[in-house]
């Protein structure tokens, strides 16, 4: 018999990833199993007979180097079955759901403070090279503001918008790494 594989349509947040989890732990709830991530979309496979707790972790590297492998060994190792990846920097683990129990990927404070640090340096860094790009192109464009306003104002527009994300999701991280550290 043919599982059922279902798409959910749902934009997150890197600096909200805890409702990611929460929310794939709704659906497991309701017998979807997570599958594959997308960058608007989760993929789903309809499955009544288990239940898993959820959980995502952001590391960079490549999924084909040996390093990769360890990391995912070590997980392995404490109970946790990889999943999948998105843009090979989150990963999704997920372990059989167990009343009362809701075990996380950091135990410690310290080991989720350099996890919260390293994606709020990624955000900071991506504000920066997105704020960089801007100001060039901005620059090349007042040459041609005359004759370029339909293509000038929607882009600039759009990378407002970025950057407001960006810069509201380093203050998130921030916030919480601050909480953390009380």
């Amino acid at each position: 018999m043919e599982q059922q594989t279902v798409k959910r349509y749902r934009m997150n947040m890197s600096w909200n990833y805890e409702k990611e989890e929460a929310w794939l732990n709704e659906m497991s709830e309701q017998g979807f199993q997570f599958q594959k991530a997308g960058l608007l979309n989760s993929t789903f496979v309809h499955d009544d007979s288990s239940r898993y707790t959820y959980r995502l972790d952001y590391q960079t590297g490549n999924p084909k180097d040996v390093e990769f492998q360890n990391y995912i060994d070590l997980y392995q190792d404490a109970g946790w079955e990889y999943v999948s990846s998105y843009g090979s920097m989150w990963h999704y683990f997920r372990r059989v759901w167990q009343p009362g129990e809701q075990p996380k990927l950091y135990t410690d404070k310290d080991s989720l403070v350099a996890q919260y640090k390293k994606i709020q340096r990624l955000m900071g860094i991506m504000l920066l090279i997105n704020l960089g790009i801007l100001l060039a192109n901005t620059a090349n464009w007042i040459r041609l503001i005359n004759y370029q306003w339909g293509f000038f104002v929607p882009v600039v527009a759009i990378y407002m918008i970025l950057l407001g994300l960006l810069g509201y999701g380093y203050v998130k991280m921030g916030n919480k790494i601050n909480q953390l550290m009380k």
